[in-house]
């Protein structure tokens, strides 16, 4: 009788115990949006997410945080194929509502760790990580996304929900093809043939985990590191499945050619006489081959001064952008069969086996970072260089804190608030943020700010595809998730973005696009097989292949020969 009591007696403290667990289980949110990838995205989806978009209030909830990492804190993107793989550090923001906040049912939690596109489709295909540390709990939103507004500490219910979990989205400005051809040109040794291409590499081997991209300016670094995203292929690393995606187009944005405009007498690039710049030259100036800012003017008899150009990393979505609208395009480097065993673009003549530069911002010649010092010296005993940047606003920062410097980013009114010494130029005469440069109120080539709304953009020369220089951005989503709110985020994006409606023009939502880039067959496995292009206007028919720096054509031809042929024809147009 005694063990029979003491066996009841201890059913019921287990059933105590149960009920009490029971009583505080905490709920997973049940509606998701994991996302990680293009910085030229992060504020536009931040607002998506936690501003009032349409009538109901935020998508996502009324509680948001946002930090960027550091040298002592690190939000991270974690790759778990490889433990050689390093992890890619970026700034975040993260909405949620109260059932959330609470752990109970009908919690919504969305977040977007900003790196960089390529990195973003690599870390998708990789089921890649969230790393958000424990030592961020309770720390003070950094309020960096515009218009939303100051947030609150970071909860520590948060936190342990999303520390670890597996992303679902990843936002890109290139194609998730033209992603990975770019970790495989990254990849292959410096003027060897990529793999199935007749295009060579630049050489931050070996594969599939290479060396890393450094900058000249700081200890920033890109990391090649190679993935699949063809369904009949295997992971590189692990030998595994592919990870299965959607893609939805979202809009399109401009890419700005900036430069410094702190010196203005004649002939700096300040000179109000310079406001524009055509393709050839803009080209010549990032392949390293122009040395003073009087090359690039249609004037005669400028003053001798140096010229500093920054590049970005070739893992960049921006840097492919450019490179294969302008630089390596057919039409600036050629037909690519004839250049294997040379480097076109922006990497020509840039040897990566030499790391002289070791303190940053470097003062030496090196190739790994990426520093040339031009020999001859201007009238002003100063030598032009040319060096390479990591991320946006690494590069943003140094062509605004260098006179005479010229580099480029992504259009977004946070990337260049505040940036007093920044002008954009014109391209081949087109304007990409207004109709012409005198439409312009700030004044010719002055980027608009937010003080504290935010003047709406049409960019009408983008729409129509008069301006050279600009990509459709794209999400990538996880069809199989059943918490994903995907779908309702480009929605609310490309709503925020509307000219005439919204509140954020950092690009131009993809409905009111009259233009695209064809697209073209790209390698996407390492043996060399391409995905063949379409261009995805055909019912039932998804993209394929890749666009960047595609031929530009008017939405209504494609419709038009589709309705002549049946779809079943494809005109092939690159560069």
């Amino acid at each position: 009788m005694k063990n029979l009591k003491s066996c009841l007696a201890a059913l019921s403290l287990v059933a105590a115990l149960l009920c009490v667990t029971n009583a505080n289980a905490v709920t997973p949110p049940q509606e998701t949006f994991y996302a990680l990838g293009s910085s030229a995205q992060f504020n536009t989806f931040g607002l998506a997410a936690g501003a009032t978009i349409f009538a109901g209030g935020p998508l996502c909830g009324t509680h948001h945080w946002t930090q960027k990492s550091n040298s002592t804190t690190h939000i991270s993107l974690f790759d778990p194929r490889s433990s050689s793989i390093l992890n890619e550090d970026g700034n975040i923001w993260i909405v949620w509502n109260d059932a959330a906040a609470a752990g109970n049912p009908g919690g919504i939690i969305c977040f977007d760790l900003g790196i960089d596109s390529i990195v973003g489709v690599r870390g998708y295909q990789a089921s890649g990580q969230l790393v958000l540390p424990s030592s961020l709990v309770g720390v003070a939103d950094a309020n960096i996304v515009p218009l939303l507004g100051a947030g609150e500490p970071l909860p520590a219910q948060i936190q342990s929900f999303l520390n670890g979990v597996t992303f679902n989205v990843a936002l890109t400005d290139i194609r998730p093809e033209d992603a990975k051809f770019a970790s495989m040109r990254a990849m292959t040794a410096y003027a060897a043939q990529v793999t199935g291409r007749s295009s060579t590499g630049v050489g931050y081997g070996p594969f599939p985990i290479g060396t890393s991209i450094q900058s000249s300016q700081s200890g920033s670094k890109a990391n090649p590191v190679d993935f699949a995203i063809d369904p009949g292929d295997v992971d590189p690393i692990t030998g595994g499945a592919v990870r299965h995606y959607v893609e939805i187009s979202i809009g399109a944005a401009p890419l700005l050619v900036m430069v410094n405009k702190s010196s203005s007498t004649a002939g700096h690039l300040g000179d109000p006489n310079f406001t524009g710049i055509n393709r050839f030259e803009l080209a010549n100036a990032l392949i390293g081959g122009v040395s003073r800012t009087r090359e690039l003017f249609a004037a005669s008899g400028l003053s001798d001064f140096a010229l500093h150009t920054f590049i970005r990393e070739p893992l960049s979505g921006t840097y492919n952008t450019m490179e294969w609208s302008v630089p390596n395009s057919r039409e600036v480097c050629g037909d690519p069969g004839f250049a294997v065993g040379l480097v076109c673009g922006q990497d020509e003549n840039i040897n990566p086996a030499n790391t002289s530069c070791t303190v940053k911002p470097c003062t030496v010649e090196s190739g790994n970072p990426l520093w040339h010092i031009f020999p001859n010296a201007d009238s002003l005993g100063n030598h032009a260089t040319r060096g390479r940047c990591v991320g946006t606003g690494e590069c943003v920062t140094a062509v605004n804190g260098t006179a005479d410097g010229l580099g480029y980013a992504f259009w977004g009114f946070s990337t260049f608030a505040g940036k007093a010494n920044i002008k954009y130029l014109s391209v081949d005469g087109a304007e990409p943020l207004y109709s012409t440069a005198s439409a312009n109120p700030n004044g010719v080539g002055i980027p608009p700010q937010c003080s504290p709304s935010c003047p709406l953009l049409s960019f009408p020369n983008i729409v129509n595809g008069t301006y050279p220089i600009w990509s459709y951005y794209r999400m990538m989503y996880d069809a199989t998730d059943p918490t994903s709110l995907a779908t309702a985020m480009v929605t609310y994006a490309q709503r925020a973005s509307d000219p005439t409606l919204g509140i954020f023009t950092d690009m131009v939502p993809a409905p009111l696009m009259q233009v695209f880039r064809s697209h073209y067959a790209q390698v996407v496995r390492d043996g060399g097989a391409a995905f063949g292009p379409n261009n995805g206007f055909k019912s039932g028919v998804p993209q394929t292949g890749g666009d960047a720096g595609g031929a530009i054509l008017t939405i209504q031809s494609e419709l038009d020969f589709i309705a002549d042929t049946g779809g079943n024809q494809q005109v092939n147009m690159k560069q």
